[in-house]
């Protein structure tokens, strides 16, 4: 089925339940779980700009002086629903540009919808509260928005929503794709085992590869799943794609894999997931649209190719020496990121020179 469930905490104090009211009451529907977070201190400060503490885990001194904000990137987003993005204070000001619904084909109520999945996916690619605190690290990315998951029922036709769904972002030329959707079993089909998590067995992975052959400046971002604790375990459909970014999820600490984030198979011969930071709300479509922002705003500061890009986020890793199939090639760690990706006859403003030299990231056999 389609994998997207939220992971619930259950921390209360007076401080954090009257944060979460004034949040509600700024915002009307926005997540209660967030606030709760906030007040608890989810923020990471000491540099020119405040950030999420998801984002403050990979966040160091030169990348925070680039002021890099996904600007002239276009990002496209598969999910479920969109539904509050436009009134909830901290993604109302987000640019989407287009948006298009593939299961009923009725865009009239697109942000009323009841499923808000798809607006705590955006907040995490660019959301920010006022113009110094970010959630998100691409607030001024053009955002094109497909919603393709049904939220009652999973028929395998979800697999041909988002065929369609990418289908329609590559028309609109965007830079990435964001999906916070995986699939695993179906109402109508049980065929798929762990057994074909080769990046080809599936339909879904084998369009999402051919796809990704025929673009090689594409990149896709794709969630591990949160089946690391079910007895399925592994990543899903399309995550097994070797050319796909699979995120997965860790702890605050940046060190071990949240039991329920899903792992990579052993007998690949590719590592999966490809990276990992930590997750709110908690599941993995939530530190997927995390890394997400960051892959717009370092195509801002150097459009390379997904290949290149892709080998410097592994080798930007904090595992990056020993990466292994719980949480991949790790954490980002930007400054690493921004040195790999520095332009080889510029250096950024913060004088970080460039560091190609460990740029090829080989997956271990």
């Amino acid at each position: 089925m389609a994998r997207y469930d939220r992971k619930s905490r259950n921390r209360f104090s007076i401080a954090t339940l009257a944060a979460a009211a004034a949040l509600l009451f700024a915002g009307g529907c926005a997540d209660i779980r967030q606030a709760i977070d906030d007040a608890l201190g989810g923020w990471t400060k000491g540099y020119a700009r405040t950030y999420s503490r998801e984002i403050g885990q990979m966040m160091e001194p030169r990348y925070d002086s680039l002021a890099l904000d996904g600007r002239g990137i276009r990002i496209g987003v598969l999910d479920a629903g969109f539904g509050s993005l436009r009134s909830d204070p901290r993604t109302r000001e987000l640019r989407v540009v287009d948006y298009r619904d593939f299961t009923t084909g009725d865009t009239t109520g697109f942000f009323r919808d009841p499923m808000e999945h798809g607006r705590q996916v955006c907040m995490n690619i660019g959301g920010r509260m006022g113009s110094d605190t970010l959630l998100g690290l691409a607030p001024r990315s053009e955002f094109y928005l497909a919603k393709i998951d049904l939220q009652d029922r999973e028929p395998r036709s979800e697999e041909e929503r988002m065929m369609r769904g990418i289908e329609w972002l590559l028309d609109k030329k965007v830079d990435l794709i964001t999906c916070s959707i995986s699939y695993t079993s179906f109402d109508d089909f049980d065929g798929y085992t762990p057994e074909l998590l080769d990046g080809r067995s599936s339909r879904i992975s084998r369009f999402l590869d051919s796809i990704l052959r025929a673009h090689p400046r594409l990149l896709f971002i794709q969630s591990a799943g949160n089946e690391g604790d079910k007895p399925w375990r592994y990543i899903g459909f399309p995550g097994d794609v070797r050319e796909a970014v699979t995120v997965g999820a860790v702890d605050w600490e940046g060190q071990t894999r949240r039991e329920y984030s899903s792992t990579g198979r052993p007998e690949a011969d590719y590592i999966k997931p490809d990276v990992v930071v930590s997750d709110s709300p908690r599941g993995t479509s939530f530190s997927t649209p995390v890394i997400a922002g960051l892959c717009a705003a370092m195509l801002q500061y150097n459009r390379v190719d997904r290949a290149t890009l892709i080998a410097a986020l592994r080798a930007s890793g904090s595992r990056a020496a020993t990466p292994d199939r719980e949480v991949g090639y790790g954490v980002p760690q930007l400054d690493r990121l921004v040195a790999l990706l520095t332009p080889a006859d510029a250096a950024d403003p913060a004088g970080s020179q460039p560091d190609h030299k460990n740029l090829t990231t080989n997956d271990p056999k």
